[in-house]
């Protein structure tokens, strides 16, 4: 009986997305590659004249990762602007490069465009991260236009869809019994600690947002609700989980940034979930016999991450690497929070 259950509900799921999500053609492809590429080297430095993945200034970012998906583009941010089709922001697809200008009346920055308003870069403070097109304090003020360099077909949605029904808690449509990280999501899932959307999408292979570490971390560690204000310019009491926020950040789990943000939407990488879970899980006794070809002794987070590894609740690739700038998923951020629950 339950062999036949799965089937149904795996058939159910691969029907929804046949019918929900519309049919792209190679090039629909292309614009996902290029960003999971893109998000490959979230964390370098940002380099002048750098185009390499030891270090990218704007546009060399831009022209290696389209290179590496067969797209050979101009060098400069400027003339990568005299290439491709104007797009208005109205109608931005992934894949395509947004402009910016300092007020210099010159095109001096771009990025690729990931959806949900979002944009891909080499900024440089941060180096490779991610930033909203429309940030009212900066790039929403410096957004000059965008090209579409990917020929991509116009998205068609079929008119009929299927809504998916909410599961009870710790079943999700998209994680069957099969996933490599089914055990870890359904348990924490049930026990109300992590969760998926309205109906019932945990989205596993989405990087994990920063608010939503904080709620996850909140309920884990049963900490304490102390209102709905927090310190940071960006997250005030009408956000969903800024009680979550507030208590994170009561605790000294996880911080804002210079300007006082929060940045609740932007992904979290690894290197920066080592830093939290040192934190939240007081790691400062533990060591690692391994190393990591990507993290030498005189990494910022050298300790974090040689201490996350050594207690068991993350570990590297068969290249031996850590991937520290990588964004960490919510099925990679899950399996290690429900393997730091168990020690």
């Amino acid at each position: 009986m339950l062999k036949k259950n799965l089937i149904t509900a795996v058939s159910f799921v691969l029907l929804f997305t046949m019918l929900v999500f519309p049919t792209q053609a190679s090039a629909g492809s292309t614009a996902d590659a290029v960003i999971a590429e893109a998000k490959k080297h979230m964390g370098t430095p940002y380099r002048y004249g750098g185009t390499t993945p030891s270090g990218f200034d704007c546009s060399g970012f831009i022209r290696y990762v389209f290179n590496k998906n067969g797209i050979s583009l101009p060098r400069t941010a400027a003339q990568q602007y005299g290439v491709g089709e104007p797009v208005s922001k109205s109608e931005l697809q992934k894949g395509d490069i947004v402009f910016f200008s300092h007020g210099s009346g010159r095109i001096n920055h771009n990025g690729i465009y990931i959806g949900d308003g979002k944009f891909i870069h080499s900024a440089t403070s941060k180096g490779i991260s991610i930033s909203s097109v429309n940030d009212p304090y900066y790039w929403g003020k410096r957004y000059v236009g965008a090209k579409r360099v990917i020929d991509e077909p116009k998205e068609e949605v079929k008119s009929e869809q299927i809504k998916l029904e909410p599961l009870p808690a710790g079943e999700y449509h998209d994680v069957d019994e099969d996933f490599w990280a089914y055990e870890s999501i359904t348990e924490l899932g049930t026990e109300g600690i992590v969760s998926g959307n309205e109906v019932s999408l945990f989205e596993p292979n989405e990087g994990i947002k920063r608010a939503d570490v904080a709620e996850y971390l909140t309920k884990a560690l049963d900490l304490p609700i102390k209102g709905q204000s927090t310190p940071f310019s960006d997250v005030d009491y009408s956000h969903p989980q800024s009680e979550y926020v507030r208590a994170v950040s009561d605790a000294g789990l996880i911080n804002g940034n210079s300007s006082g943000e929060f940045m609740p939407d932007e992904t979290m990488s690894r290197q920066q979930m080592a830093v939290i879970f040192y934190r939240a899980f007081e790691l400062e006794d533990e060591t690692y016999d391994g190393t990591f070809v990507d993290v030498d002794e005189d990494h910022r987070y050298y300790k974090h991450i040689y201490a996350l590894a050594g207690s068991g609740i993350a570990s590297g690739n068969k290249d031996g690497e850590f991937e520290p700038g990588r964004e960490t998923s919510r099925a990679h951020f899950t399996v290690f929070l429900e393997r730091a629950l168990n020690r």
